[in-house]
This record gives C-alpha cells, sequence and structure tokens, in this order.
C-alpha cells in the first residue's frame, strides 16, 4: 500500500494511499461526536452535518447543492459518537472541485436561521419517523437502560426537546469550537501521487484556520445488568442484549474471530441455532463496536411474542456453551481466519472501503498499518484465545424486550 502520511501547517492531518484508477475517494472527519456534546446540546453534532450541506457564506443552499450535483459522484456525510464525517467519491479530475465544496462547507458554514428552521423540521421528522421502527425502539432503549451516566444514553439525532431549543448561534458557537483543522484527518485514496494530493489539499483545506482545542474526555462506563420490557402494538417482539467489556488490546483480535462466527456470517452460531434448528427466528445478529471507551456487544433477534422468553433461554445458553469451549473446533478457526483475510483484502481493493477503513483506524489512535501486523496475529490466535476472551465478555447483560402484546397485564421491568 503506498501510504504517506503529513500534517498541514494549520494542523489538520492528510493520509494519502496511492492506487491506480480513473475515480478518487476521500473522507474528512472531525474528531467530534455525540459523545463530546454537553447536556443541553445533544443532537447538535449531527444538526450541524445537516446545516453544512444548506449554504456556506459564498452561496446559498440551491447553488451549494447545484454545484455537489455536478460534480457526478457522490457526496455524504454522517455523524457518529465520536466523530462526524464527510465522505465524497467522483471521477479523478473533480478532485480539486470537490475539496473546494468541501473547505466552504468546512470553514465558512452560513447556519442561516431560515434553513435552520426548515431543517429542524426534518430532523424531527427523522427522528419521529423511527418512532415506527421496532429494530430502532429496540436499540435506543437498550442503551438507554443499559448505561446511567455516558453519552450513550441519548441517540446521536438528539432528543426533541434538545433538538427545538437548539438556535443558530448555539451551531456557530459550538462550529467555531470543534471545527477546527487540528481536529480533522483527511483520507485521500486516489491516482494522484502523495506529492500532487498534497500540494491540491494545501491549496483548498490548508486555508482552513481555527485553533485546536483540548479533546473532551470521556470515560468508559460498564452496562447495568438487568431486564427491561415494553410493549407496542406490533406483529412480532423484538429481543436484545447488551454486553460492555473493558478489553486489552490483545483481546480485540480474538473477539473479532468469535463475534464474525457468533452473529456475523451466514452459517453463524445463533442463525443456525434459532433459525435452522429450532425455527424461532427469521434473523438475528450480532454487532460489535470496539471504539476506544464504548466497547460492546449487542446481540439482536425479532421472534413471535410466545417464542420470546425461549429465545432468550437458547441465546443464554448458546452463550454459557461457548464459555465452556462448545461450538469453535479448529477447522472453524481455521475457516474464521480465511473469511477475516478475504475482508481486509477486499478492503484493500475497494478504494472507498480503504478510505473508510483508513480513517476508522487513526480516530481510534490506531496506526492505520496494523492490519498487516494484525494479520500475522491472525494465524496465532488459538480456540484458548478465544473461550478466554468469550468468558471475559458474556457476563451481566443488559437485556431490552419489545413485547408485541401491548394488552398483557405483565408489565415488568426487572431492572427496576
Amino acid at each position: 500500500m503506498h501510504y504517506h502520511q503529513v500534517t498541514l501547517k494549520n494542523g489538520l492531518t492528510l493520509i494519502t494511499v496511492q492506487k491506480p484508477g480513473k475515480l478518487f475517494s476521500l473522507n474528512l472527519g472531525l474528531q467530534v461526536g455525540s459523545l463530546m456534546e454537553g447536556d443541553q446540546e445533544k443532537g447538535i453534532c449531527h444538526f450541524i452535518e445537516h446545516m453544512l450541506f444548506k449554504g456556506t457564506v459564498y452561496e446559498d443552499n440551491e447553488t451549494l447543492n447545484r454545484r455537489i450535483e455536478m460534480m457526478g459522484g457522490d457526496f455524504n456525510a454522517y455523524t457518529d459518537y465520536i466523530s462526524t464525517v464527510y465522505s465524497v467519491s467522483a471521477l479523478r479530475e473533480e478532485l480539486l472541485e470537490s475539496l473546494n465544496i468541501l473547505h466552504e462547507m468546512i470553514a465558512h458554514p452560513a447556519f442561516s436561521a431560515e434553513e435552520m428552521e426548515k431543517e429542524r423540521g426534518v430532523i424531527l421528522s427523522e427522528m419521529r419517523s423511527a418512532l415506527d421502527d421496532p429494530e430502532d425502539i429496540t436499540h435506543r432503549n437498550l442503551y438507554e437502560k443499559a448505561y446511567a451516566t455516558s453519552p450513550l444514553r441519548y441517540d446521536v439525532i438528539g432528543t426533541e426537546e434538545s433538538i427545538g431549543r437548539l438556535t443558530a448561534e448555539d451551531l456557530q458557537r459550538f462550529h467555531h469550537t470543534h471545527y477546527v483543522p487540528g481536529r480533522a484527518i483527511l483520507i485521500l485514496v486516489s491516482s494522484y501521487s502523495h506529492e500532487e494530493a498534497g500540494i491540491l489539499v494545501e491549496k483548498t483545506l490548508g486555508q482552513w484556520q481555527g485553533s485546536k482545542t483540548p479533546p473532551i474526555p470521556w470515560v468508559f462506563e460498564k452496562n447495568q445488568p438487568g431486564i427491561h420490557t415494553d410493549y407496542k402494538d406490533m406483529e412480532q417482539s423484538t429481543l436484545a442484549i447488551l454486553y460492555s467489556f473493558p478489553l486489552k488490546e490483545e483481546e480485540k483480535l480474538p473477539l473479532r474471530v468469535l463475534n464474525y462466527k457468533l452473529g456475523q456470517s451466514g452459517n453463524s452460531i445463533l442463525f443456525r441455532e434459532l433459525r435452522e434448528k429450532r425455527g424461532l427466528a427469521y434473523d438475528v445478529y450480532s454487532d460489535l463496536d470496539l471504539t476506544e471507551n464504548i466497547q460492546n456487544l449487542v446481540i439482536y433477534t425479532q421472534v413471535s411474542d410466545e417464542s420470546l422468553e425461549n429465545t432468550l433461554e437458547v441465546i443464554q445458553e448458546i452463550l454459557e456453551d461457548i464459555k465452556t469451549g462448545a461450538y469453535f473446533h479448529q477447522d472453524d478457526l481455521n475457516m474464521m481466519k480465511k473469511v477475516m483475510k478475504t475482508s481486509i483484502y477486499g478492503t484493500l481493493d475497494s478504494i472507498h472501503d480503504l478510505s473508510a477503513f483508513l480513517l476508522d483506524e487513526v480516530l481510534n489512535h490506531q496506526d492505520p498499518r496494523e492490519f498487516e501486523k494484525d494479520m500475522a496475529k491472525l494465524e496465532k490466535v488459538t480456540l484458548k484465545d478465544l473461550v478466554a476472551v468469550s468468558q471475559k465478555v458474556f457476563s451481566e447483560p443488559t437485556i431490552f424486550m419489545l413485547r408485541g402484546n401491548p394488552d398483557d397485564e405483565d408489565h415488568t421491568d426487572y431492572g427496576e
């Protein structure tokens, strides 16, 4: 991988990877996400992300978005717990225009009060539409029950109350403090040489000014164990189980391997046991987040209400069996190693996946080339390592059930 990293004079971190091709893919990540928001600011990072597409001091909303459209590529953004990311993929010759647009959006947003009121309605509509999604409701309630003080209790989008009270001045103040080049990382994968790419970035985002502010600290919080239940008029019930854990660096790779076989693959343990053997669920998955100071694993499924308790028992039995060494054999481990290698090489071959992957690594304070070492470490992962990490992870879960029988008289919340 033809990789190069440099810090510009204004503090922006630039990472370029030279790959032949007619397209480029870039990700500009700001190290500010919902975990950094104050109690009165919930959803402000996501709101700012929306507003950066609503005009700059140089041109209005319509003109800006026409310029983006004329590039003929993909221009997008998202906000998560630790970052706000702007991504662009387009033809090679559109790189300079893309960087110009990004610079204007990032450094000189208009924050028009009129546009903000329109976007407030859009965000509130987005928020309310999620109330019709059982999976979304389940995850939101699960995190709210799992954490007592962590900002993880709140959805990235914020609350109706917080979104309703934010002003243009609030957004401007937060943007001025946190949208600074010293907290920005630009990953560019293209056929440009490192020198050529550096010149283009220096001409555009290199002109972005702002003093770096100290990072806003947050600490790991262990989930609060318990079983919680709520009700909604719907056809099926949902079940979500959350485990959080402080892991050592050397334990993360075995957990990634374990999680793939647990609930990520098409032939996962959970899928095979719940759907293929017992016919309890159409789909089931596990999701692993190893972001610093988050570190949790969530299992989710949807089943008929009469099967809910049985499904929970089966999952808990599976996890207990895994902790004793069941389910995993050397052939399984060898297969999972091949799958992970295939995934890594697939990422390297795609400019879009590679750009996103490298940004995730840097945002998590990892050497972006660490995957090369992981390939060697992967060969040394043993069945004993999988058992050891499962014993550390699978204990004292937070469980949330959204039941599809609102007339049930037993509305017990066992976590209270």
